[in-house]
C-alpha cells in the first residue's frame, strides 16, 4: 500500500512538470518556426498556425480540460479577438477589395485560434513555462540574426548597399527590433525572478546577446518601446529595487556589447567590403561572448546576494527618492537643452514631420533622428479613409488600395504603420472597440497579477508591443504578435485563482468544439490555396523559371480559392512567360472581374494586351495608382 501511495504521489508530482515542459517546448517550437518563416508574414504560415491552434482547442474541449484561469478577463481577451475575426469576415459585405479582406480574415482566424488556445490551455502553474518558451524562441531566432551580421561570410546574404539593417530571419528590421525588445524584457524578468540560478544566469547571457542584435536593426521605435516597457515593468513591480539592480547587472555588459559593435565601421556603414565585415564581426563576437559570460556571473552573484541581504524599508525608500531625483534631473536637463515643455513638443512635432534624410553612410546616426519616415502622411490617409467610411470602415485589408489612389508622395506601403488607426479606417469604431477590448484585458489583469515574480517582465514585454504597434505593422508579423499574445495570456493566468476560474459546461464545450472544427476546415482550405499560390510564385521566380509548374499550381489554387483573383493572376503570369499572350490576356481579365479595384491586375492586363485594349487597361491602372513608376515606365516604352 505504501509503495502504491508513493507511486501515485510521484505521478501527480511528475504531471505538472510534463505539462510545463510541453507548454514551453511547444511555444518555443511554434514561435521559433514562425520567426524562421519570415516572421509568419505569408499566408501559408497563417494556415498552419490556425490549424494547430484550433485542433489544440478541440482536443482540450473534448478531453474536458478547458478552463479559463483568468476568468472573465480571459474571456474578454479571447472573445474580443474572436469577435474581431468575425467582424473582419463580415466586412466582405461592404469591402472595397474582397481578395485582401479574405486574406485578412484568414490571418485573423489564426490569431483568434491562438488566443482561444492560450486562455483555455495555459494555467497559473504553466504560465512561467510559456514565458520561457517565448524567450527561448526569441533567443534562437535573434541569435541567428545577429550571427548573420557577425559572420557574413558564413551565414546569410551579404548586401551592404540596400539598407544593411539587421532583419533576418524575420525579414523586416523594425519587426526584428520589437521581437528582440520583447525578448530583452522577458530576459530581464527571468534574471530578476526565476527561482533557478541556472535559468537566471542563462537569461543574463541571452540579454547580452540580444542588445547588439537590437542595435544592428537600427530601429528607433524598438528602442523606444523597450524603454517604455522597462518603465511599465518598474512601475508595476512591488520589488522595484531588486528589478532595477538586475537591470544594472545585465544592462551594463549588454550596452557595452552594443557599444563595441557600434565602433566597428564595417558592421555599421554601408558599402563595407565583405572581408572587413567578416574580420570585424569575429572580433565583436568574441567580446559579446565574454560579456555574456560576465553577465551570467553577475546574475549568479545577484542570486547569492539576495539570499543573504534583505534591504530594509529605509533602503527601499531611499532608492525610490534617488530614482525620483534622477528622473526629475533628466527631465530638467532636457528642458534646459531643448526648451520648455511647449517648445519640446513643437520641436518634436516639426522633426517628426520632416521627410527622412538620404540614407546615411553610418547607420548608427539614424538612431538619433526623430523623423517619422512619412508616417504623418500614412496616418493622415488612414484618417481620411475613416472619414469617408465612418460607420463600418472600408473593409479589412483595403488601406493599401486607398493609399495608392490618394497618396501625396510616391511612397509604397501596404499598411498605415499604426494598428489602431488602420483598424479604425478599415473596420470602423466597432472593429477598433473589439481590438481594444481584447488588448486591454491583460493590462487590467496585470494589476491583480503584479505580485507574482514574473508578472513585471510579462507586462513590460506586452506594453512594448502595444506601443510599437502604434508606429509600425507588427500586426502583420504573427511571430511578433503571438509572442505578445503569450505575454498577455500569462498576465491573465497569473491573475487567476480558484474562485476566478471559468469552466465551460458540457453543452458549451460541444458547441465550441463544433465551431472550432468548422473553422479548422476553413483554415485548411485557405492553407492549401495559399500554398499552391506560393508554389506558383516560387516556380515563376526560379532560375530558369518553371512556367509549366507555375501554371499547374495556379490552376490548383483556382480550385481551392475560387473567390480569389490571385490564381488567375499567377496563371496569367505563367502564360505570359510561356509566350501565350492571348491566354494571359484572358486570365488577367478573369482576375480583373473578381477584383476590379486592384491596379496591378489592370497593369498586368495592359502588359499582355495591345492597341486600344492596352490603352484602356493602362488608363484604369493609372486611375487606381496615379503615382506608379511602373505605369510611367510602360508609357515611356510606348512613346520613346
Amino acid at each position: 500500500m505504501a509503495d502504491a501511495a508513493a507511486s501515485a504521489v510521484r505521478s501527480r508530482a511528475l504531471a505538472p512538470d510534463l505539462g510545463q515542459v510541453a507548454v514551453g517546448a511547444g511555444t518555443a517550437a511554434g514561435i521559433g518556426a514562425l520567426g524562421a518563416a519570415d516572421g509568419g508574414y505569408f499566408p501559408p504560415a497563417w494556415g498552419w498556425t490556425a490549424l494547430i491552434a484550433l485542433w489544440l482547442v478541440v482536443t482540450w474541449l473534448f478531453l474536458g480540460r478547458a478552463a479559463l484561469d483568468g476568468g472573465r478577463l480571459a474571456g474578454a481577451f479571447a472573445g474580443g479577438l474572436i469577435g474581431l475575426a468575425g467582424w473582419t469576415w463580415l466586412s466582405l459585405a461592404w469591402t472595397d477589395n474582397s481578395v485582401q479582406t479574405t486574406l485578412e480574415g484568414f490571418r485573423m482566424l489564426a490569431y483568434a485560434g491562438v488566443a482561444a488556445a492560450l486562455v483555455l490551455v495555459v494555467r497559473r502553474e504553466t504560465a512561467p513555462a510559456l514565458l520561457r518558451g517565448v524567450l527561448a524562441a526569441i533567443a534562437l531566432v535573434s541569435t541567428y540574426g545577429l550571427a548573420t551580421r557577425l559572420f557574413p561570410d558564413r551565414l546569410g546574404t551579404y548586401d551592404p548597399i540596400s539598407t544593411y539593417r539587421l532583419s533576418e530571419p524575420i525579414g523586416y528590421w523594425n519587426g526584428l527590433g520589437i521581437f528582440v525588445a520583447i525578448g530583452l524584457l522577458l530576459a530581464l524578468g527571468a534574471v530578476a525572478r526565476e527561482r533557478s540560478t541556472a535559468l537566471r544566469a542563462a537569461a543574463a547571457a541571452v540579454f547580452v546577446l540580444l542588445v547588439p542584435a537590437l542595435y544592428f536593426t537600427f530601429s528607433r521605435g524598438a528602442w523606444l518601446a523597450l524603454v517604455v516597457g522597462i518603465a511599465a515593468a518598474v512601475a508595476l513591480d512591488p520589488r522595484r529595487l531588486q528589478l532595477v539592480v538586475a537591470l544594472v547587472v545585465v544592462g551594463i555588459p549588454g550596452l557595452l556589447a552594443a557599444w563595441i559593435g557600434s565602433g566597428s565601421e564595417a558592421l555599421t556603414r554601408q558599402d563595407s567590403p565583405l572581408s572587413a565585415a567578416a574580420d570585424q564581426g569575429r572580433e565583436v563576437a568574441i567580446f559579446v561572448v565574454i560579456l555574456a559570460v560576465v553577465a551570467a556571473a553577475g546574475a549568479i552573484a545577484l542570486a547569492a546576494a539576495e539570499r543573504r541581504i534583505v534591504p530594509s524599508r529605509a533602503v527601499r525608500l531611499g532608492f525610490a527618492v534617488i530614482l525620483a531625483v534622477l528622473v526629475v534631473g533628466a527631465v530638467t536637463a532636457a528642458f534646459v537643452r531643448l526648451g520648455g515643455p511647449v517648445t519640446m513638443v513643437e520641436k518634436a512635432y516639426d522633426a517628426f514631420n520632416e521627410p527622412p534624410p538620404a540614407d546615411p553612410t553610418d547607420l548608427g546616426e539614424r538612431l538619433f533622428t526623430f523623423t517619422g519616415s512619412y508616417r504623418p502622411e500614412l496616418w493622415k490617409e488612414a484618417w481620411n479613409q475613416y472619414r469617408d467610411h465612418p460607420l463600418l470602415g472600408s473593409g479589412a485589408g483595403t488601406y493599401e488600395q486607398h493609399w495608392l489612389q490618394d497618396r501625396p508622395i510616391p511612397h509604397k506601403v501596404r499598411d498605415a504603420h499604426n494598428l489602431y488607426l488602420e483598424t479604425l479606417a478599415e473596420l470602423g469604431p466597432i472593429g477598433l472597440a473589439l481590438l481594444l477590448i481584447a488588448l486591454g484585458a491583460p493590462l487590467v489583469a496585470a494589476v491583480s497579477a503584479r505580485r507574482h515574480p514574473l508578472a513585471a517582465g510579462a507586462l513590460g514585454a506586452y506594453v512594448a508591443y502595444l506601443v510599437h504597434a502604434a508606429v509600425d505593422w507588427d500586426w502583420e508579423l504573427p511571430a511578433v504578435t503571438i509572442s505578445a499574445f503569450a505575454c498577455g495570456a500569462v498576465l491573465l493566468a497569473l491573475r487567476g485563482s480558484g474562485d476566478l476560474q471559468l469552466v465551460p459546461g458540457f453543452r458549451v464545450r460541444v458547441v465550441a468544439g463544433a465551431v472550432a472544427v468548422f473553422l479548422a476546415g476553413a483554415a485548411f482550405v485557405g492553407l492549401v490555396g495559399s500554398s499552391a499560390l506560393s508554389a506558383s510564385e516560387d516556380a515563376a521566380a526560379a532560375s530558369p523559371p518553371d512556367w509549366d509548374k507555375a501554371a499547374d499550381e495556379a490552376r490548383k489554387a483556382k480550385r481551392w480559392a475560387p473567390w480569389s483573383s490571385e490564381p488567375w493572376q499567377r496563371l496569367g503570369d505563367a502564360q505570359l512567360g510561356r509566350g501565350d499572350g492571348a491566354g494571359a490576356q484572358a486570365s488577367f481579365r478573369k482576375a480583373v472581374e473578381k477584383e476590379p479595384n486592384d491596379w496591378l491586375l489592370w497593369f498586368r492586363l495592359a502588359e499582355a494586351s495591345s492597341g486600344a485594349d492596352r490603352r484602356e487597361a493602362l488608363a484604369e491602372s493609372e486611375r487606381l495608382n496615379p503615382r506608379s513608376e511602373e505605369i510611367r515606365d510602360l508609357r515611356a516604352e510606348e512613346n520613346p
